[in-house]
């Protein structure tokens, strides 16, 4: 890791960085975690006046990388229930000389995180050959969630629900073309779950209060919600956490930060004995589906741990295929005197 350091923006991140790439990566990184191979920090939420800033921080130690993902979201001025911009970066760092290898935008690079990490617990936990999925929301989360579903299930027909008809009904399409599957919108949530095999939950969360309930769902359904961030965030309500007979997190972590976690354990639907983390399944040391009437629930607010693993990825695709720009490391070094 001697060259300068890369720089890259989405157009190359998209570029040197494939879904499957991303749940490979993440697959990857949970055998390295149960492996102890791995550190990561808690993330910090820096609230601000007109929005908040996040930090989430990791390593990879065997590999020797460390780094950090940033985003902040800021809301407008004239209309501070608004949401204006958001922007998200990457750095990286040689763990061995801390030296800067890589900046990255991380726009795309988080879409596909998200979406990887659900279609790898999808691969464990749906039904083997589940071919119908339902999906409630339209944004860019979505897009991803479905394709990585398609990276592991063989998708044939998808039912798209969002509350804007206009935003249903074209991302209906654009998923029936890109995916060559039947697509198509429905107006209620319950026609998007009604047969469906997989369901995917990723909506915007910021006040626009449940999106799912329990009461909608059919045993033997694999769930994968990623949205509810923050404690002040929700997507599901309780009674899904009491429906699922599986429930699997990214990190325990989830439980004292998101929205949904707080919300059930104060309704008191969770029964953690049900509650293992993605990485225990993923490498054996807890089950996945085992039977097709289980109703199986992965819940996530995401980890700093896949983001280095999916950045780095793309930064190792990115050098292979000459993508980027190098630039001047702009970092000092302090000498530290002997005492």
């Amino acid at each position: 890791m001697d060259a300068a350091p890369l720089m890259l923006n989405e157009a190359e991140v998209r570029q040197a960085l494939s879904m499957a790439d991303a749940i490979a990566a993440i697959e990857a990184v949970c055998h390295e975690q149960v492996a102890g191979k791995t550190v990561y920090a808690d993330r910090v939420n820096l609230r601000l006046p007109n929005g908040w800033m996040r930090l989430m921080p990791a390593g990879l130690l065997a590999s020797g990388v460390i780094g950090y993902k940033e985003f902040h979201l800021i809301c407008s001025a004239e209309a501070p229930d608004r949401l204006a911009e958001v922007r998200y970066a990457f750095h990286l760092f040689d763990a061995a000389t801390g030296r800067l290898i890589a900046m990255l935008d991380a726009n795309y690079l988080t879409a596909t995180r998200t979406g990887a990490a659900a279609g790898l617990a999808t691969k464990y936990l749906a039904p083997a050959e589940a071919s119908r999925v339902g999906i409630i929301g339209s944004g860019a989360e979505a897009s991803t969630q479905i394709d990585a579903v398609a990276a592991v299930r063989p998708v044939r027909q998808v039912k798209v629900y969002s509350r804007s008809p206009e935003r249903r009904e074209r991302f209906a399409r654009e998923v029936g073309a890109r995916l060559g599957v039947a697509s198509v919108a429905v107006d209620r949530p319950q026609a998007a779950i009604a047969d469906a095999e997989i369901l995917v939950v990723a909506t915007n969360t910021a006040g626009t209060g449940v999106a799912l309930e329990g009461s909608w769902l059919q045993a033997g359904l694999h769930v994968n919600s990623i949205g509810s961030t923050l404690a002040t965030q929700r997507e599901i309500d309780p009674a899904v956490w009491a429906c699922a007979d599986r429930i699997v997190l990214d990190t325990r972590r989830l439980l004292d930060e998101s929205g949904d976690a707080l919300a059930a354990r104060e309704a008191g639907t969770v029964d953690e004995r049900k509650i293992v983390e993605l990485q225990d399944v993923v490498t054996g040391r807890a089950p996945g589906r085992e039977s097709a009437g289980e109703t199986t629930l992965y819940k996530s607010v995401g980890t700093a741990l896949q983001d280095v693993a999916v950045a780095y990825h793309a930064y190792r695709q990115a050098r292979a295929r000459g993508l980027g720009r190098e630039v001047p490391d702009y970092q000092s070094v302090k000498q530290v005197e002997p005492n």
